[in-house]
């Protein structure tokens, strides 16, 4: 009698519905069907194995928890594009969706005194056929240029727009076999997208006020230029897959820019052109969980893509160097290192403006279709848990499909909203995280930036979480990052990341422990986050909590809060703090003032 066909062998399949094993007398038996016909309804009784009986004095034995990164690979499939500027002629499968979230970025040293220059973009790709795939984009970024340009006042506002589509169409290929992946292929892609552009403003300023008193790159006369311009690319790549686990790729193109900008807002001036690409990449799997992407692209002309300080226009090599890392077929990361500021076909050939230097790229893909982590029911202990602590979070995310919504205020006027979904039983969306500051002292930089009085801040993030105990690793991590800016006069923006480990100690006592840092131009703060969760009753919990301040730009806090579960989806927390904020750099702030708060949660 084959394993497979026994109804109940361990304690395995009630850990995984998260039910508890029950007691079980000696001798053991179960249910199987009669071996004399596989097709009979037949059932006999057989007894269990002595060596394989389960004691009721026996806690029960997690099973081992379902690898699905081994199917990753399968699921994601080889890499749509090998950095921004050089396409694959891979495609989706028909009928599959693939999000990517993408932020691009520069060092805070530059003009830019928020977290440096960066360009937001959001790109979705499906599959129509097994021959064609369709995309949609958008990308945005509006910090002044980053260099300090002569001759003119600075900071010098910039702004760029993109919104387009694009759509990839499979022209020939080869199967190395019947039902694997192809050998090779050639595809056409093509993309027709609107390229906003506006100089002296962006940010604060308004793009639609061309009177103002203000410089700009293209023309010495004092106001903004801002162009609404039809753009587009096509390439041809051709994807060759070398091994299992390698892939070689080179693509041919073209890059339909304008040359020239303001030419009836005060006197043209050059802007990058038409350009003639080459471009070439590889990526190889050496694990089924990693995958490595490398890639080049050289402008041949006649136009250009990228300008300097003094306004002087050049051609020069875009290169991309990252690793995409698979936590499961629906959910992965991706990190690189970059020159390339444009993130659209037809933008993906500039450099950064004013200032050809290396940049930071992290991409979050997320394709909704796919299988996600199995993972155990959560108790209303973990569930409990998955809400965070008060200004040091948790490692637990919500489970897949679930919504959490919060709102917080305190005696001193701060005033915070929260928005999460779990697009994954690992990830968790931050659809919305703000509100207002008020009455944080003393005024530092960093308070006079992100936490003045009435500002309100705006952010949005997400939450992974990389292990848990229920699957047998030692505590439950998770890492979490944010971007956002404050809408006030400043305009200013930063990144904040945080690490989170959460250890169950017993079935009252949890401790988080973690590290974050806030990076902006005008002082990263850092320190490390220290709380614990103790169940008093079944409903009341008490969260107390410090944050260590590592750095001089930081100032330490702490807080303690009295949780009440009213029901499995309402919490309520009654708290007192010394933090400037219970969100993202306000826990590295510290306040003169005791804050008396409160917060109620819903999670459903």
């Amino acid at each position: 009698m084959g394993a497979r066909d026994r109804l109940l062998r361990t304690g395995a399949l009630a850990w995984l519905a998260g039910a508890s094993v029950p007691a079980l007398a000696q001798p053991t038996w179960e249910l199987v069907p009669d071996d004399t016909s596989r097709t009979s309804t037949t059932l006999s009784w057989e007894r269990v194995p002595e060596g394989e009986q389960i004691s009721a004095d026996d806690p029960p034995t997690p099973a081992p928890a379902p690898d699905t990164t081994t199917t990753a690979a399968a699921a994601l499939g080889p890499p749509l594009r090998l950095g921004w500027a050089v396409p694959t002629a891979n495609r989706l499968d028909d009928a599959q969706l693939e999000v990517q979230f993408n932020q691009t970025w520069a060092d805070g040293s530059g003009e830019s005194v928020g977290s440096g220059n960066q360009n937001y973009s959001i790109r979705a790709d499906f599959g129509l056929s097994p021959a064609l795939m369709v995309s949609g984009f958008v990308s945005y970024a509006d910090d002044p240029l980053y260099a300090t340009i002569a001759n003119k006042p600075n900071p010098l506002d910039n702004y760029w727009l993109v919104i387009g589509g694009a759509a990839r169409l499979r022209l020939a290929g080869a199967n190395a076999a019947p039902f694997q992946a192809p050998r090779w292929e050639l595809a056409l892609e093509g993309s027709l997208e609107q390229f906003s552009v506006g100089s002296g403003c962006g940010g604060s300023s308004n793009c639609g006020s061309p009177d103002s008193d203000t410089a700009n790159i293209f023309n010495p006369a004092n106001r903004v230029v801002f162009t609404r311009n039809l753009v587009s690319a096509i390439n041809l790549p051709f994807s060759w897959r070398a091994s299992s686990n390698l892939q070689l790729s080179f693509s041919p193109g073209i890059s339909l820019l304008p040359a020239s900008q303001g030419g009836d807002q005060g006197g043209s001036g050059p802007f990058y052109g038409t350009n003639v690409t080459v471009a070439a990449g590889a990526s190889w799997r050496p694990i089924p969980q990693l995958e490595l992407l490398g890639s080049g692209l050289l402008p041949l002309g006649p136009g250009t893509n990228s300008f300097n300080s003094n306004l002087a226009y050049s051609r020069v090599p875009i290169f991309s160097l990252g690793a995409n890392v698979i936590f499961n077929p629906r959910i992965s990361l991706q990190g690189a290192l970059t020159n390339g500021f444009g993130t659209t076909p037809a933008t993906a050939l500039l450099a950064l403006p004013s200032d050809n230097r290396l940049l930071y790229s992290a991409s979050f893909r997320w394709k909704p279709d796919q299988p996600d982590t199995p993972m155990p029911p959560l108790s209303a202990r973990q569930r409990a848990l998955s809400l965070g602590g008060l200004s040091v979070n948790t490692g637990w995310v919500p489970p897949a499909g679930s919504w959490q919504v919060s709102a917080t205020a305190d005696s001193r006027g701060n005033l915070f909203g929260y928005l999460g979904w779990s697009a994954s039983n690992i990830f968790q969306f931050d659809l919305f995280n703000g509100g207002v500051f008020n009455d944080v002292e003393p005024v530092t930089p960093l308070v006079q930036a992100y936490a003045n009085n009435g500002g309100v801040n705006t952010r949005i993030g997400g939450k992974l979480m990389a292990f848990n105990q229920l699957r047998g690793a030692p505590f439950t991590g998770a890492g979490r990052i944010s971007l956002g800016r404050n809408n006030d006069a400043s305009f200013q923006g930063y990144l904040f990341g945080e690490w989170m480990g959460t250890w169950e100690a017993n079935h009252w006592l949890a401790f988080n422990l973690g590290p974050k840092v806030g990076w902006s131009g005008v002082a990263s703060p850092w320190g490390l986050g220290m709380g614990a969760n103790i169940q008093l009753a079944r409903q009341w919990q008490l969260i107390p909590e410090f944050n260590l301040a590592l750095s001089d730009s930081g100032s330490s806090n702490g807080s303690v809060a009295l949780r009440w579960l009213a029901s499995q989806q309402v919490s309520l927390d009654l708290y007192v703090s010394n933090a400037a904020g219970l969100y993202d750099i306000g826990t590295l702030l510290r306040s003169e003032q005791l804050r008396l708060g409160t917060r109620l949660s819903l999670l459903f």
